[in-house]
């Protein structure tokens, strides 16, 4: 299969004469994605949600990626969110985490109502994030777990439990999806690409990609992301060596959050004394790695309950 050919003729059949947008995340999928558009021809705007956790590396990179497309007459959108990660962790109180994944509906997916968007998502990333990281495992699910199991966000194990598949770039995906609460349509154009043939493109174009992915981590990044995004596993312990102040912020935010709880009457969890025990709290992982387990009675998100703790 011809991918390069595949993809250049899905955007012309979804995107036209009248355009689409390209989401630019920063990572490898979106650069490669702005390569092939270029190489379609159709006309094409370009955004990118800023989330305030991106490592400086990833900021500098689409501000020059910005710089490099203008100059070809491309229009270039940087989003910036209303509240910082920081005001949200106060505003919800809690930490985000692998269920309670508020940080990503506020910074990343509010773009685009009423408008024709393509994206770098591809199944074989997909697969990647639930064998490592993009899953939550609860051995003992409840009654209310189990009915949704023929969802596609579901799947049985073999000791009788259900694993919560990470739905962003899931195997379910398509060529071309509709949202309708939004009134968006997604377009896909990598969706089959494999990730020996993804690295191979961009080797042999020649595609210049975020500088994270050749000496942000030990051997290069293979995910960029969020600092200390929850789906990232281990690789937050060395985020957080590598950007201090980050962790920092996180600490300061937790503060804050437990302040506002105080002030709402909110009990806390056992050992949310200050930030930093809520910060080590919120980074402890006893289970496989990049995963979650956990007792789950349709009630405990992770110790939180339904009416928001």
């Amino acid at each position: 299969m011809n991918f390069e050919k595949q993809a250049v003729e899905i955007l012309k059949l979804t995107c036209g004469n009248s355009g689409c947008w390209i989401l630019d995340s920063g990572g490898k999928d979106s650069s490669v994605l702005k390569h092939v558009a270029l190489k379609s021809g159709i006309p094409f705007k370009i955004e990118h949600s800023h989330t305030t956790v991106d490592a400086p590396e990833t900021v500098n990179f689409v501000r020059s990626e910005k710089q490099r497309l203008e100059k070809m007459g491309i229009e270039y959108l940087i989003e910036y969110p209303k509240l910082s990660m920081w005001q949200l962790i106060v505003k919800n109180g809690m930490p985000p985490t692998r269920l309670a994944r508020y940080c990503c509906k506020e910074l990343k997916e509010n773009f685009g109502v009423g408008k024709r968007i393509a994206t770098g998502v591809r199944k074989a990333e997909s697969r990647n994030r639930s064998e490592n990281q993009g899953i939550i495992t609860i051995p003992k699910p409840s009654s209310e777990v189990l009915e949704k199991v023929d969802n596609v966000n579901f799947q049985r194990t073999d000791k009788g439990g259900v694993v919560v598949l990470n739905a962003d770039n899931g195997d379910n995906r398509q060529i071309v999806e509709h949202c309708i609460t939004q009134s968006k349509v997604l377009i896909n154009p990598l969706i089959d690409w494999d990730d020996e043939f993804i690295w191979w493109y961009i080797k042999h174009e020649e595609i210049v990609l975020n500088p994270l992915y050749n000496n942000g981590c030990p051997g290069g990044c293979s995910r960029i992301g969020c600092i200390g995004c929850p789906m990232s596993g281990k690789d937050r312990y060395s985020q957080f060596e590598r950007y201090p102040t980050y962790k920092r912020a996180y600490i300061r935010a937790f503060d804050k959050m437990l302040v506002e709880r105080t002030r709402k009457g909110l009990v806390n969890r056992k050992g949310w004394e200050s930030g930093i025990r809520v910060f080590n709290w919120w980074m402890e992982d006893k289970n496989i790695d990049g995963q979650y387990s956990m007792n789950f009675d349709g009630t405990d998100l992770i110790g939180f309950d339904e009416k928001g703790f």
